[in-house]
């Protein structure tokens, strides 16, 4: 009687799972030397080395540089995403006390988020640039979802323009403000601002 050959699929899963921890390894280790040398910097041989893994390695995975940024982007975005949405306070909070936890939500990301802003800003991609659009798409979408949580605010009628009003704001003082400015004192500004926004002196 003939033997039984194995299934090919029973040795696909080992290599498969170690495909994904390499590639995970690789863009944390982008994450690791964009925060340290900037995106120019951030070259694959550097990057390949804090991953500890050969060049030829990170060839099989990426073919350049900007393919791996592509993906910390992605990934960071999810998580950047995935922390707002979970700290979204319910209706019980207090104004005040809502608009701080999400700051803070997003502002634990601070770092990363200014180093990834400087790769999509001034590195020429479509790729980087529609990235960008959708991830400002859906932190509207967060942040008109936390407004409806809040419940009526009077005077406050247009949600959708409250949330690119609180979003211009905090872009604007984190990546345009003159003085550089610790990532709790942004809290702090901005806490005071937006609830004066949407509250009045209240």
């Amino acid at each position: 009687m003939p033997k039984r050959k194995k299934p090919k699929t029973a040795q696909r899963k080992p290599a498969q799972r170690r495909s994904r921890e390499s590639v995970a390894v690789i863009v944390e280790a982008a994450a690791q030397v964009l925060l340290r040398h900037g995106y120019r910097g951030a070259t694959t041989n550097r990057i390949a080395e804090r991953a500890g893994v050969s060049i030829g390695t990170l060839y099989q995975y990426f073919r350049n540089k900007d393919d791996i940024f592509n993906a910390l982007i992605e990934k960071e975005a999810a998580s950047y995403l995935d922390a707002l949405a979970g700290a979204t306070p319910g209706p019980e909070v207090p104004h005040r006390e809502a608009i701080r936890s999400l700051l803070e939500a997003g502002y634990a990301h601070h770092r990363l988020v200014l180093s990834l802003t400087e790769v999509m800003t001034h590195v020429p991609s479509t790729v980087y640039a529609k990235q960008s659009r959708e991830i400002r798409s859906e932190l509207h979408k967060l942040v008109v979802k936390f407004l409806e949580t809040r419940g009526p605010i009077p005077g406050l009628d247009d949600l959708s323009l409250a949330a690119d009003l609180l979003i211009a704001q905090s872009e604007g003082l984190t990546f345009l403000g003159r003085i550089q400015r610790s990532p709790d004192e942004l809290i702090e500004i901005l806490t005071e601002s937006s609830t004066r926004y949407l509250l009045g002196d209240k």
